[in-house]
C-alpha cells in the first residue's frame, strides 16, 4: 500500500469506527447502569474482583505480545508480508493461550491462599466460569488487532457493538428477572463465545494469509522482534501494577468487596467516559496509519500531529471534567439509583487524573514510533511507587488513597516518558490554548453553579445545563484553538467528505 492508499483505508476504516464505536459506547452506559443496578454493592465488588483477574494476567505473563503485534503487524502487511504476519499472529496466539491457562490453573490449585486474601473464598466456582472468559478475552484481542492493522474496523467494530448488545440483552433480563452475579457471568461467557467465533472466520475470510514474497522471518528480523517484546514484557509488568485495576487487590484486602466496587465504580464511569472521546475510540484507525506513514515523516511532522492529538483529546476532557465536577452527584442519583451516591466526590478527582494524563496516548505513540521500548520500560519504576504508595495510603486513607497513589503513579510514567521523545512531541505554543480553553470551561461552569443554586429539582438542573454544556462544546470552536496547519489538515480531509466539510464549516474550522 502506498500513502495515497493507506490514507483512503483510514478514511473509509474511520467511517465504520466513529458508527460502531459511537453505537457500542453509547450501549455500554445502559449496560453499566444495567450492571449496578442488577447487582448487590458486594457483588458488584467481586465481579470487578473477578475482571481485575485480567489486568492481573496481563502484568505477569503477557511476553509484550499484543504490543508487538500493534506495532509489526501494520508493518508487514504494507509490505504484503501476509503469511509472516500470520505467523506472527499464531504464534503470539498459541503463546498467550498456553500462559494463561498455567497461570489461571494454579490460581485454582492455590485458591484456598489466595482467596483468603481477596475474601472470595465462597466464589471458587465463579472463578472456575470466569477462566474460560479470562482465555477469549485474550485471544480476542490479539485478533482485533490484527484485523485493526488491516483496516477491517467495518467487522471488528460492528461486532464489537454485537458484543455490548448482547450484553445489554442479558442485562437487562437479569434486572428483569432480579438474577445474581452467575447469571451475569454466563451472559458474559456467552458473548465473549460468540463474537470470538465470528472474528475468528472473518480473519480467514479476509485477510490472505498466504500472500507474500518470504516464507518465514529472518534470523535479524527476529531479533528485533523478541527484543521488542521482552522489553514489552517487563513494561506490561508495571502497566499492570500502574492499573486502577490492580488496586482492587489492595483495597480488598484492606477494606471489603463494596470499596471495591465504589472504586471500581468510579473507575468505570471513567473509563467509559473516556472511551466516548473520539480520539480514543479512533486509535484501532490512528495507530496503524501513524506507524504506517510515521517512517516516511519528519520530526516537525511528527510533533505537529502530536499537538494535533493533544488538542482534539482536550477539547473533549477539560468540558468534561468540569460537567463531572458541577453535576457529579445529579448523574449517579438520575442514572444509577444513587448507589455509590456518597463516592461523587471520589469521581470528580479520578476524571481530573485522567484528564491531566490525557496525553498518555499520543506521547506513547511517538515513543512507539521511535522504538523507545526500553525508556517506556524504565518507566514502569513508578509501578514500584505506587504499589508502596498502594499500600501506605489505602491503610489510612482508603480509596482516596488509591485515586491519588495510582493518579501520581501514572502522570509520573507519562511525563518521564515525554521527557525521552521531547523533541517529536513537545507542547511549544500550546500555552494559549490551554489557557483559553480553561477560562471558557471554568465561565461556563461558574453559571452552570448560579443555575444549580436556584432550581432544585435535579432532573430539570440536569438537563438544563447539559444543554448549555452543549452548546458550549460548539462555541468552543469559534475561539480560535487551532493553528494554520492544523486548519488546513481539517480542510484537507473534510474536502473529501460533504459531510465532514459541512462540520468543518458549522464549527467555523476554516483557513483565515
Amino acid at each position: 500500500m502506498n500513502k495515497e492508499q493507506i490514507v483512503k483505508k483510514s478514511l473509509s476504516a474511520t467511517k465504520y469506527t466513529v458508527v460502531f464505536r459511537v453505537l457500542s459506547q453509547a450501549t455500554s452506559l445502559v449496560v453499566t447502569v444495567l450492571l449496578v443496578r442488577a447487582l448487590s454493592e458486594h457483588d458488584y465488588g467481586i465481579y470487578n474482583l473477578l475482571y481485575s483477574v485480567i489486568g492481573l494476567l496481563g502484568m505477569v505473563a503477557s511476553f509484550g505480545l499484543a504490543n508487538t503485534l500493534q506495532r509489526y503487524i501494520p508493518e508487514y502487511y504494507i509490505k504484503g508480508e501476509f503469511r509472516i504476519a500470520n505467523n506472527l499472529y499464531r504464534v503470539a496466539s498459541i503463546i498467550r493461550l498456553f500462559s494463561n491457562v498455567v497461570i489461571l490453573g494454579l490460581g485454582l490449585i492455590f485458591w484456598e491462599l489466595i482467596a483468603s486474601y481477596l475474601k472470595i473464598f465462597a466464589y471458587k466456582n465463579y472463578f472456575m466460569l470466569f477462566t474460560l472468559i479470562v482465555l477469549l478475552h485474550m485471544q480476542r484481542g490479539l485478533l482485533e488487532t490484527c484485523l485493526g492493522s488491516y483496516f477491517l474496523q467495518k467487522y471488528s467494530q460492528g461486532f464489537s457493538f454485537v458484543f455490548v448488545l448482547i450484553k445489554a440483552v442479558g442485562y437487562a433480563l437479569a434486572v428483569m428477572t432480579e438474577m445474581d452475579l452467575w447469571f451475569i457471568l454466563i451472559i458474559d461467557l456467552l458473548a465473549y463465545s460468540i463474537i470470538f467465533g465470528i472474528l475468528q472466520i472473518i480473519y480467514y475470510k479476509k485477510i490472505p494469509t498466504s500472500k507474500g514474497h518470504k516464507q518465514s522471518i529472518n534470523r535479524d528480523e527476529k531479533r528485533r522482534l523478541i527484543r521488542y517484546a521482552l522489553f514489552y514484557n517487563f513494561n506490561d509488568t508495571g502497566v499492570g501494577l500502574l492499573n486502577a485495576d490492580f488496586d482492587n487487590f489492595i483495597i480488598v484486602m484492606y477494606l471489603n468487596p463494596v470499596a471495591v466496587g465504589a472504586y471500581s465504580f468510579c473507575q468505570r464511569i471513567t473509563r467509559m467516559i473516556r472511551r466516548l472521546i473520539p480520539v480514543n475510540y479512533l486509535l484501532d484507525v490512528i495507530r496503524p496509519a501513524f506507524f504506517s506513514l510515521g517512517s516516511l515523516t519528519d520530526t516537525q511532522q511528527i510533533n505537529q500531529f502530536y499537538q494535533s492529538l493533544i488538542k482534539l483529546n482536550y477539547l473533549f476532557n477539560i468540558p468534561i471534567f468540569f460537567f463531572i465536577a458541577v453535576f457529579g452527584e445529579e448523574f449517579i442519583k438520575l442514572l444509577f439509583g444513587g448507589k455509590f451516591l456518597e463516592y461523587c466526590h471520589v469521581l470528580t478527582v479520578v476524571y481530573f487524573f485522567s484528564m491531566i494524563n490525557a496525553f498518555q496516548m499520543p506521547v506513547g505513540l511517538v515513543a512507539q514510533l521511535k522504538e523507545k521500548s526500553d525508556i517506556i520500560l524504565y518507566s514502569k519504576v513508578f509501578a514500584v511507587y505506587n504499589l508502596i504508595a498502594d499500600i501506605l495510603l489505602i491503610k489510612y486513607f482508603g480509596i482516596w488513597g488509591a485515586v491519588f497513589a495510582t493518579g501520581t503513579a501514572i502522570l509520573g510514567k507519562n511525563i518521564f516518558i515525554w521527557y525521552f521523545v521531547r523533541n517529536e512531541a513537545n507542547f511549544r505554543g500550546m500555552g494559549k490554548y490551554f489557557l483559553i480553553s480553561t477560562l471558557f470551561w471554568g465561565s461556563v461552569s461558574t453559571i452552570a453553579l448560579v443555575i444549580k443554586c436556584f432550581i432544585l429539582n435535579d432532573l430539570a438542573v440536569f438537563i438544563i445545563c447539559l444543554i448549555m454544556f452543549t452548546v458550549s462544546f460548539v462555541l468552543q470552536f469559534r475561539c480560535n484553538l487551532f493553528n494554520q496547519y492544523e486548519k488546513k489538515a481539517i480542510e484537507l480531509i473534510a474536502n473529501k467528505n460533504s459531510k465532514l466539510s459541512f462540520i468543518a464549516k458549522f464549527l467555523g474550522i476554516q483557513i483565515a
